[in-house]
């Protein structure tokens, strides 16, 4: 093996790293480009993300100034507000998935029934016709689809719920006890994710009082909104989890979200797996490289060529087919031309045990379970750890007793 045929396998391996760059920009440019136009499509029929935010209750006081305009008197008439917090605060949520696709991509869609019960404390309410009460609550997710809609307050139903929609606030008379009551309930649709703002003014801190939140899912693979508060309680329940926030007398700044989860979407795998692929090349060519000076066989920087040109194969494939065929399909069919394609070709020229045993193993650990480890979030960096060590002990045990000196010395005179 001489300088000049290492510097030669280098430079195929640099343009073969640049071949899965371009592909692997492509592949993401398609997938950017059709995520948002169908994005847009599905969020008109099925909705945006749902925010539900939390009921506000205010007094509004009615009062004149005087003012000097132009050297007049004007009295003006003007308007203080007063906020009262939430003294009690029952909610249930449920949330059903109902991913849909759309083209060649799927999309977190889901189905949703809320039902909140809330009390307000108004102390000495005051009856002048100066003062006014206002409830104000709002269906805050606009491309939503709302169905079943009740409103009801203080133990009245309300049949107008033109206001919720307008987001315009209701006028109230404080029972004689002070405790404003509000029940609202409905179903609607959305995409992505479910938020519950704790706070009406969503950057302020806010004091929760005997708050209590029930969301039950009916799926597993969920998250948790950035920067969101944990539930308090999880429990697993058939097909899914229910979760529990409870809190009495707290102060907090953070809200309640959960992420809904989507189907694997073959844009995202295969661009991921063409950035990652140099990787798997790099391990093949190193095994396929000591190999071959184990087994005392020459393969020249133009076989290697050739062989990398196998392995650029599969992500060929892999990132076209998926956009008609299922992506699982789609990845045993590269996988298993790939393989053939580097079998029929060594059995040319190298020894039958290099040919049908060393260099497809290899090739099946470190381009196919490499590969297919982007099917599990979080797994890729585990099994590249794994597959690292274990391909080092391996070297360090078959070139042990290698003499390189006498390898790289004999080659040089070829």
């Amino acid at each position: 093996m001489t300088v000049k045929k290492l510097i030669a396998i280098v430079i195929i391996y640099i343009l073969t790293f640049i071949a899965w760059m371009i592909l692997g920009a492509s592949n993401w440019a398609r997938t950017d480009k059709a995520f948002k136009s169908l994005r847009d499509e599905v969020s008109n029929l099925y909705g945006d993300a749902v925010i539900i935010n939390a009921p506000k209750c205010y007094l509004e006081e009615t009062k004149d100034r005087e003012e000097i305009i132009a050297g007049n008197k004007v009295s003006k008439i003007y308007h203080e507000t007063i906020d009262y917090e939430l003294s009690k605060s029952e909610i249930l949520i449920d949330i059903s998935l109902d991913q849909r696709k759309k083209g060649n991509l799927w999309f977190p869609t889901f189905k949703t029934k809320f039902s909140g019960n809330y009390e307000f404390e108004i102390k000495n309410p005051r009856m002048e016709s100066s003062f006014k009460y206002y409830i104000y609550s709002t269906l805050g997710s606009s491309n939503s689809i709302y169905n079943n809609i009740q409103l009801s307050i203080n133990d009245k139903k309300i049949t107008n719920v033109l206001p919720l929609i307008k987001k315009k606030a209701i006028e109230i008379i404080p029972p004689d006890d002070g405790i404003v009551k509000l029940a609202i309930s409905y179903e609607c649709t959305g995409m992505e994710k479910l938020m519950y703002y704790i706070s009406p003014n969503q950057e302020d801190l806010s004091q929760i009082n005997n708050f209590k939140l029930q969301l039950r899912t009916d799926f597993e693979n969920f998250d948790f909104a950035q920067n969101m508060m944990s539930p308090t309680e999880k429990n697993k329940i058939e097909n899914g989890y229910k979760l529990l926030w409870q809190f009495d007398k707290s102060i907090t700044g953070k809200d309640i979200g959960v992420i809904i989860p989507n189907k694997l979407n073959p844009g995202e795998i295969v661009s991921r797996v063409a950035f990652f692929a140099p990787i798997s090349l790099l391990f093949f060519i190193i095994v396929l490289f000591v190999i071959s000076i184990v087994l005392d066989t020459n393969i020249h920087p133009m076989n290697y060529f050739f062989l990398a040109a196998t392995f650029f194969s599969f992500h060929l494939m892999f990132s076209y087919f998926s956009d008609h065929l299922n992506i699982y399909i789609t990845f045993i069919i590269a996988s298993f031309v790939s393989l053939i394609l580097t079998v029929t070709y060594l059995r040319t020229f190298t020894p039958t045990r290099l040919a049908y045993i060393y260099a497809p193993l290899t090739q099946l650990i470190y381009l196919i379970v490499f590969s297919y480890s982007f099917f599990f979030k979080g797994m890729t960096g585990v099994i590249v750890t794994v597959c690292s060590v274990i391909t080092l002990f391996i070297l360090m045990q078959v070139t042990a007793k290698v003499n390189w000196e006498e390898v790289f010395g004999k080659n040089q005179t070829n």
